[in-house]
This record gives C-alpha cells, structure tokens and sequence, in this order.
C-alpha cells in the first residue's frame, strides 16, 4: 500500500538527517535527530491507527446526584476500605449502581488476596457473582480513586459505559501510590486514557462539584468532600506505615 511503500522508499534515518540542520553542535543535532525520529515514528504509528467511533454520552450530574454517589462512598464503601486497609490493603474502592442509583454491590480493594484485585476489580468479580443484577450497560460503575489502566479496560470489557470516580490520578499520587501514572508512562508514554470514547465515558466528580453554582449545595457537597478525603488521608497514611510489617504485603510495586 501507499503508506508502506511510502515507508520503504523513504527511510526514517534519511527523513532525520533531511530534518537537522547541518550548523548544529553535534550533541545538539543528536539531540534534535532524536527528536526527529521519535516525531516520525509516533506520526507513522498514528497513521495506521483506525478512525475513531462514536463517542459515548458525556456524563454530568446535578447535586442531587452528586450528593448520592459520595453518600455511596462515605457509608457503603469508606468503612469497607477502613477494615481491608487494617489487613494491609491499599484504599481504592468501588460501588455498581442500577439506573435509579442504587446500590447493587459495594466493595474495597483486596491486593493481599491476589494481586489484581484493585478495589474495582474485586468489586467487578463479586458483582459477576450475583445471581440478580442489572445488565452493566444501564448500570452506573462508582470508583473512589480513578481507575487505573487495569481497571478502567475490566470495567470496559464487562460493559460498563459510565463511570464516575472522586479522586483523580494526581491525588492517587499524592496519597503515595503514583502506579497508575508510571504504568501509563511506562507501557504506552500516555499521560491517561481517553475519558471519553466510543466505549464508555467517565468523569470526575470533583470537576462536576466545582461547576455547580455557589450555594448551599455547593457548600454542602465541598464539606462533604473535605470530610470523606480527612478519612482517606488517614488511612493512606495508615497503609504505608504498615505496610512494610505486613507478611501479606507482596505487591510488585512495594
């Protein structure tokens, strides 16, 4: 085809040399040569790629809502994170809802257990085990913490389409676990996953909360918010000091 073709008649290394000027010091003009290749490479990989499908609604959420998914939180899955995290487990949860959103399952991170049962996974395999749930497509999936790469591909691929979470990576990292973002970094030099895409959509109930117009809701779910990351604060604290003395604690990444 054109673009092989293309590739072959036209060699990456011939393409940089065209692309560095020849007045450059010879460490500048690696560097830049470098840089060249990588440009080249990343525009040839993009090209293959295949055109985008439609993307999936994007999600909001009023202060009704809101108010809902972080009740969610602070009573069904918070005090289930307190216990695991007493076991050595890291903080991260999760909860699936139905359509009227309420609450099918709720369930917390159970690393100690086997190593990828992050909060959402364990919460995804406890709720496959239901006899009687709502299909994931009219379902709404509910994590703390957004979902890492493993998380947000097993929420896709169970069918999930809407997903809200509380806390964004840079918080995640802030609390002493930056793996999601290294992970990202490291396998695929991506900052994050598509929020929005053919396949489902997430978003941040931070962002939402911040949209809201000044009153007492606003203030009200801001307090809230204040109180439920006071707790989480604590136990992330919790979680790496005793980690270390944890015989249980044999993740990869401790």
């Amino acid at each position: 085809d054109a673009k092989r073709s293309c590739r072959l008649l036209i060699p990456v290394d011939k393409v940089v040399a065209s692309m560095t000027p020849s007045w450059l010091p010879a460490a500048s003009a690696a560097a830049a040569a470098a840089a060249a290749a990588a440009a080249t490479v990343y525009l040839l990989r993009r090209s293959r790629l295949p055109p985008r499908g439609e993307l999936q609604p994007e999600l909001g959420a009023d202060a009704s809502l809101l108010r809902r998914l972080l009740h969610v939180i602070e009573h069904e899955i918070l005090p289930k994170t307190r216990a695991e995290v007493a076991e050595g487990n890291k903080v991260f949860g999760a909860a699936i809802l139905n359509a009227s959103f309420d609450t099918v399952i709720a369930e917390t991170n159970h690393e100690t257990a086997c190593p990828i049962f992050h909060g959402e996974i364990y919460t995804i395999d406890r709720w496959a085990a239901l006899c009687d749930k709502p299909p994931p497509q009219e379902s709404v999936f509910l994590a703390t913490h957004e979902p890492c790469c493993l998380c947000i591909s097993a929420i896709v691929w169970t069918g999930f389409r809407r997903c809200f979470y509380l806390y964004p990576y840079e918080t995640t990292k802030q609390q002493g676990i930056p793996h999601d973002l290294n992970i990202m970094y490291e396998l695929w030099r991506v900052e994050r996953y598509q929020e929005r895409n053919a396949l489902c959509s997430t978003a941040g109930l931070l962002p939402l909360i911040d949209a809201l117009p000044p009153g007492d809701d606003k203030a009200e779910l801001e307090a809230t918010v204040a109180r439920i990351t006071k707790q989480y604060d604590l136990l992330a604290c919790k979680y790496h000091s005793e980690k270390a003395a944890n015989p249980n604690n044999k993740m990869a990444f401790n």
